[in-house]
């Protein structure tokens, strides 16, 4: 690795993007293809406002709803004025741990197996347990206050306590927007109760505005409990046509739990102060990322290191798959660079955009984890892979990967 702030190396992954790829204007590591993809904080703040139309938070105490099945013979919640609200998976989460029993048993109750289909029978046996456990007085105070997320929809978004605190998603977008004007929202996944984001820095407020690196903002928020508040500003080489971040290099992250009073004018001063004081300085760390392009794989297959990597961070049998194929892809692309800790980085992050919001964040936090591993230890995974077998292959896969 060469000594910050001299000449780096010639080639970079991500040199495809900026010399292939048509650029955007005032965003020059972002492909315009994946640019015009992007949407502006109006457009965000639009799609916020009108699902936050829909939304009616209701705070009541257990005693005010009664689990009932629905003439679509669908479990639900009836408030005491008549309403009758669907629970979605999270809410019943919610309502599972408030009562200390299975989310998961509540949930499959729900879920259609193969040819056997759930119906109003399963429905009933939904609301017994119900009945039976968040729903008893001699267990749990009924008469408590609760905060209960409902949309005009008949879904019950959310059941959390009544010291749950609400950060809106409108005042969120707006302190984003005050800390970069003229941002573009990038792999937007945001609505009324949720943010999952990132927002594109414009070159114009760089404080090095010749660097080879883009700038980025990623943001979260969860008006119903699903995530914390978090804000993380981070550099990366390129953005390609179909979204894959090249060579990103995350700073230190802000994170705010929902719970009692926030100061929202402390709050909005740290997520400002925090991209300002990081984002001018990230271009002298990006050597950190790409310090593991020279941490080989020393001959051993890159599908045991994967196996192995997978294995080490926990990751079920089809998401290991998942990986598996992304990594096919980064080696389609950058070849022998992928042969590496930065192609196994990149197979996870370029997964994860291919799940849900939760997996997605979760599979971006394990490429950052892999980002930042050790020489150290990348030897040593390299060599505990070299000693796996097919078998062991098989239990990581659901089949031996060649």
């Amino acid at each position: 690795m060469e000594p910050l702030g001299q000449e780096r190396q010639e080639s970079y992954a991500g040199d495809f993007v900026l010399s292939n790829q048509q650029t955007q204007d005032n965003f020059k590591n972002v492909s315009k293809a994946w640019y015009d993809k992007c949407i502006t904080y109006d457009e965000a703040l639009d799609k916020i406002a009108d699902g936050q139309r829909q939304i009616q938070d209701i705070r009541a105490p257990l005693s005010e709803w009664t689990p009932v099945v629905n003439n679509d013979g669908k479990a639900a919640l009836r408030y005491k004025d008549g309403r009758e609200f669907v629970p979605t998976d999270h809410a019943v989460k919610n309502i599972a741990v408030a009562g200390k029993t299975s989310d998961w048993f509540l949930r499959d109750l729900r879920s259609d197996k193969g040819e056997t289909k759930r119906d109003a029978g399963d429905a009933e046996l939904l609301v017994h347990c119900l009945k039976q456990t968040l729903w008893r007085s001699d267990r749990f105070d009924q008469d408590r206050e609760r905060l209960w997320r409902t949309w005009s929809d008949g879904s019950l978004r959310a059941m959390l306590s009544d010291k749950y605190a609400i950060v809106n998603n409108e005042w969120m977008m707006e302190v984003v927007k005050f800390a970069i004007p003229n941002g573009m929202l990038s792999h937007w996944r945001g609505d009324a109760d949720n943010i999952y984001g990132n927002v594109l820095i414009p070159d114009s407020i760089r404080e090095e505005d010749d660097s080879d690196y883009g700038g980025m903002l990623s943001i979260g928020n969860s008006e119903i409990g699903m995530r914390r508040i978090s804000s993380t500003p981070s550099v990366f080489r390129a953005i390609c046509m179909n979204g894959c971040i090249w060579d990103q290099q995350k700073g230190n992250s802000i994170r705010q739990v929902h719970r009692g009073e926030i100061d929202l004018a402390h709050l909005k001063h740290e997520i400002v102060c925090n991209l300002q004081a990081q984002i001018p300085l990230m271009n002298t760390g990006i050597d950190m990322l790409l310090k593991l392009q020279n941490f080989k794989n020393e001959g051993v297959p890159m599908s045991k290191i994967i196996a192995q990597v997978t294995s080490d961070f926990k990751v079920p049998k089809k998401q290991a798959h998942g990986v598996l194929k992304a990594f096919a892809v980064e080696k389609s692309e950058v070849d022998n660079l992928a042969n590496s800790a930065f192609g196994v980085a990149n197979a996870f992050t370029r997964y994860g955009q291919t799940l849900n919001d939760e997996n997605w964040v979760k599979f971006d936090q394990i490429g950052g984890k892999v980002a930042n591993i050790s020489e150290s230890r990348w030897s040593a995974t390299v060599k505990r892979a070299a000693s796996l077998n097919e078998k062991e292959l098989e239990k990581v896969f659901g089949y031996v990967a060649a």
